[in-house]
């Protein structure tokens, strides 16, 4: 604060108008930064919620489609091993391989719903439904 005339005695704890006008812009121009740091702070929290998801939905894919071709396989091999086995051949082979295609198709059905069960707990999402659009 700016120091009185000698002869004048401020009254102690008051602003002059001066020096209230000057306080009020500089609140003024705090608020205006604090209010474009905050939003900076929320743009970047959701650009790493979106890169989760992503990275999650990335994983999700990876699994479903592994689990898929790991069923189709081992029933493959093992209908393949029982036909070389018994002399059967191609008859368990093409059994195996029909109950590995199944067995994956289920997995993937199970994945799926754990998937849509955790996205709704967390994002309040509702996967898979439909939307009413404009022609509704």
């Amino acid at each position: 604060m700016p120091e009185a005339p000698k002869g004048s005695n401020p009254p102690t704890g008051q602003l002059s108008p001066e020096e209230r006008a000057e306080f009020e812009r500089r609140s003024r121009e705090l608020g205006s930064k604090l209010g474009k740091v905050e939003g900076k702070r929320q743009d970047e929290i959701e650009a790493q919620q979106d890169r989760a998801a992503q990275n999650r939905g990335m994983a999700y894919g990876l699994r479903m489609s592994s689990e898929l071709v790991a069923a189709i396989l081992v029933g493959g091999l093992v209908g393949y091993g029982l036909d070389q086995w018994l002399g059967t051949t191609p008859w368990l082979f093409l059994a195996f391989f029909i109950a590995g295609f199944a067995a994956g198709v289920l997995n993937v059905t199970r994945a799926f719903s754990q998937m849509q069960g955790e996205i709704s707990r967390t994002t309040g999402a509702d996967i898979g439904k439909p939307v009413a659009d404009d022609d509704d």
